[in-house]
């Protein structure tokens, strides 16, 4: 860190008033190229044609640049959204055809914007601690001027000193001091820009770009090292430092990873350009190219795993394509990246980066994107615990499982600790509820997280995971939950018949500890893999102890007597999560140790066989009480219900199995193997657990609670016979 500071700080005092320019996403020599070889390169002669299509479409029509009203989703914000677009889109098309309209376009919007800015005060939609002057919040207004610093880059040489100095002394740069210190009566802004979050990763990329397309040495330094200019308490690169661990898992998950991916990108691109000596795509390790690979293995059919607060986003997400073109760029051996951008996006950008990757994939040189079992984990030094996927070692089977055992995730998470996922056949088959939001949707609430976010999304309720007394994790306090994270116990990924993981959480509920162990298991005698899911508590006291497991698709059957209410529906409680939930049915099973429930989804049915007790509840409920706008999407949950336990373990055998083909009218194997589950032994130390299926097949997960230690030997007495294994889990399949 001291050489690189050392390097950087020398950098930034020889660099010169203009560093040349195109220089931020574009190159002196990229455009000579990429003029050369028009019609040459299919993949980028139609990125070209998008841009030129966007760039006539701005000359086609009057510039608009109207007083900011609306918040997300309304006129005035889509308004000021377009503008910058077709600013990247004209500066584009002038560096490519040296058409002077394209150009003149940029510098005459420039000057509407000079006119603007001055007379802004703050926006009038008050719904952020950090309202921006043209947007709602300051973050939409750093990524209006990292936008907007390329097309400046791209027309910096046709506008005249005069031109420059009123758009630089008018717009850029108190723009740029608004977003480092914000304006009298509301000085949030310094605070956000030196903090460790991704508003703060757009502001530090906003600031640094238009500093290097202005010649601003000081405004690059302030973006690097912070306001202070020290590094230590601020700047892109400290946050480089501590918001990704060393295996590039972004603290707040996949789907702000691919948001704030996209800043970290860009920015480190034009460094790249302007200060190669810098070496920033080799920083700490290559922490960048880490965190692209990382997320796009924490993604599932090109959509990415729903964690804390996440909406439905993949690899053709526009960030994701600058996020992938630019780490080609970066490390061109990588050419699993190709195989995204060919296959899953579809278009690259009119730069430098996406010209490499539209002529290597010409050249035949995409190998498929590999996705493999692993552990991603949290905290800068990778010791805040941390997500593990589980991947069947068939891709044809096409099957995810996670469990997500992380600290908490900055502003953006939920409270959850230990939650599992299910993804099959291509669909979310046990889902992460993300967040309640519609993003730019106006009518609802202006686009921003609506209130059942934090009283529902963010809930533990919504989740499938250990829920103690109807309260959610931490109580839903962020700075408590701050404080802690789970840890991961082991991960055993080493097996062709089984790959098992386990976390525990003791801070989570007061007075219970949670223990959860996933195993994905390959039997020769069921269809598909099965997982077993076991979920312990560990408490002094009595407790209620509720398991939901939050399913997609449509109930099939149980083999437990229930009722439904078929006229009216109550809440399934009052606390919060709860009471969004309308109660539809109820039931006990008195008759067996082991409940099961089958649903449907897609063409494949999946049976959730459960040890119970005559005492356990089963509940079916689903989403939309005390939900008066309508904000909640249409959820259903499978819930089981213990009370007044002491310590408990949840055990379940998740079988996916049978085929269901409407065109023919034809379903097989509908029904479940599973004959039945039961714990043999549950204690502090160890666990051994039983599932049997049809024919007389067995598998049994055993597993030492209180050591990973993988030499140490085990040897367990039951009911049905001595069980002995070396390390902390084995799977015994018969």
């Amino acid at each position: 860190m001291k050489k690189i500071l050392f390097i950087a700080l020398f950098s930034l005092a020889l660099l010169p008033a203009s560093a040349g320019h195109p220089s931020l996403m574009l190159t002196h020599g990229g455009v000579e190229t990429m003029r050369a070889d028009r019609g040459k390169v299919p993949a980028f002669d139609a990125s070209i044609t998008r841009t030129l299509a966007g760039a006539d479409a701005a000359l086609a029509a009057p510039i608009v640049v109207p007083q900011p009203r609306d918040g997300g989703g309304g006129y005035t914000h889509e308004r000021h959204k377009l503008n910058y677009y077709e600013m990247v889109d004209c500066g584009i098309a002038w560096q490519l055809t040296g058409d002077e309209r394209y150009a003149r376009r940029v510098a005459d919007m420039l000057a509407a914007y000079a006119d603007l800015y001055p007379t802004l005060g703050f926006h009038p939609v008050v719904l952020s601690k950090t309202p921006g002057r043209i947007f709602w919040q300051t973050l939409n207004e750093s990524v209006w001027l990292v936008h907007t610093s390329m097309a400046y880059d791209c027309v910096y040489d046709f506008m005249t000193p005069a031109e420059r100095e009123r758009v630089e002394r008018d717009l850029f740069r108190p723009m740029a001091d608004f977003l480092m210190n914000g304006m009298e009566g509301n000085r949030e802004n310094n605070k956000v820009f030196n903090r460790m979050h991704n508003h703060a990763t757009w502001a530090t990329s906003a600031v640094g770009m238009i500093g290097m397309a202005m010649g601003d040495s000081e405004l690059v330094r302030m973006a690097l090292y912070g306001t202070d200019g020290t590094g230590r308490n601020g700047g892109f690169l400290q946050q480089l430092d501590c918001l990704f661990s060393p295996d590039g898992y972004f603290t707040e998950g996949a789907y702000y990873q691919r948001y704030a991916i996209w800043p970290f990108m860009v920015f480190a691109q034009c460094i790249d350009h302007n200060m190669p000596e810098l070496g920033i795509f080799d920083y700490r390790g290559g922490i960048l190219k880490k965190a692209v690979s990382t997320l796009l293995q924490l993604a599932y059919e090109g959509r990415f795993m729903r964690f804390n607060d996440a909406l439905e986003k993949g690899y053709d997400a526009q960030e994701l394509v600058y996020a992938v073109n630019i780490a080609y760029h970066a490390d061109p051996s990588n050419k699993q990246l190709l195989d995204v951008a060919a296959r899953y996006q579809g278009w690259v950008l009119p730069s430098d980066a996406g010209y490499a990757v539209a002529r290597d994939i010409a050249r035949g040189e995409a190998q498929p994107l590999r996705f493999r079992s692993a552990v991603y984990r949290d905290g800068r030094n990778g010791d805040e615990g941390g997500v593990a996927v589980i991947r069947s070692t068939d891709p044809a089977l096409n099957s995810a499982v996670t469990l997500k055992a992380t600290s908490h995730g900055l502003s953006h998470g939920h409270y959850d600790k230990l939650t599992l996922a299910y993804y099959d056949n291509g669909s979310e088959v046990l889902a992460d509820y993300g967040a309640a939001r519609w993003l730019n949707i106006e009518a609802k609430y202006k686009g921003h997280y609506t209130r059942e976010n934090r009283t529902f999304a963010m809930t533990t309720a919504a989740h499938n995971t250990l829920v103690v007394d109807e309260r959610s994790h931490f109580g839903g306090d962020y700075a408590e939950s701050m404080k802690h994270h789970s840890d991961i116990l082991f991960a055993d990924f080493s097996h062709a018949e089984w790959q098992a993981v386990a976390a525990r959480e003791t801070n989570a509920c007061p007075g219970v500890a949670m223990q959860r162990t996933v195993a994905y298991v390959t039997a020769p005698f069921l269809q598909y893999p099965l997982i077993l899911d076991l979920l312990r508590a560990e408490s002094a006291d009595e407790h209620r102890y509720d398991y939901p497991m939050w399913y997609c698709g449509q109930m099939v059957s149980v083999d437990f007597p229930y009722e439904k209410a078929l006229g009216t529906m109550e809440t399934l409680g009052d606390a919060e999560g709860y009471r969004h939930l309308w109660k539809q049915a109820w039931g006990r099973n008195e008759r067996s140790g082991t409940s099961c429930f089958t649903w449907i989804r897609g063409d494949r049915f999946y049976s959730l066989s459960t040890a119970t007790t005559p005492e356990s509840e089963m509940v079916f409920a689903q989403t939309g009480a005390n939900d008066p706008d309508f904000n909640l999407r249409t959820e259903t949950v499978y819930m089981v219900r213990e009370r007044a336990k002491r310590s408990h373990t949840f055990f379940s055998s998740l079988e996916t199995h049978g085929t269901y083909d409407l065109q023919v009218e034809q379903s097989d194997n509908l029904t479940s193997s599973c004959e039945g589950v039961r714990l043999l032994c549950d204690t502090p130390d160890h666990t051994v657990a039983l599932a049997e299926y049809k024919g007389g097949h067995r598998v049994v997960l055993c597993v030492a609670n209180r050591t990973a230690d993988a030499d140490k030997r085990h040897k367990v007495k039951t009911s049905e016979g001595t069980f002995e294994w070396t390390g902390p889990c084995d799977v015994r399949i018969d």
